[in-house]
């Protein structure tokens, strides 16, 4: 599990496969919305648990996550 106090408001999620989900956004101590599309079309709610690691900015979740977030297609 990873320490909840890496992660950053603005920090990129993404699949295992290195796809863009969206970005991290309103963080609290156990889950964060996760908010795709400039402006803001789609938010999901990501539990901590659902983090496989964060490399850099990046934050990467589980391949079986519990939500399923199709990846973000705004350039």
């Amino acid at each position: 599990m990873i320490d909840p106090g890496e992660l950053h408001e603005g920090m990129t999620v993404r699949d295992v496969e290195g796809r863009k989900l969206g970005k991290v956004v309103n963080l609290g101590a156990t889950q964060f919305d996760l908010e795709q599309g400039w402006p803001a079309r789609r938010d999901f709610v990501v539990n901590v648990h659902q983090v496989a690691r964060i490399d850099g900015r990046d934050v990467i979740l589980h391949a079986n996550p519990r939500v399923r977030v199709p990846p973000d297609d705004t350039p």
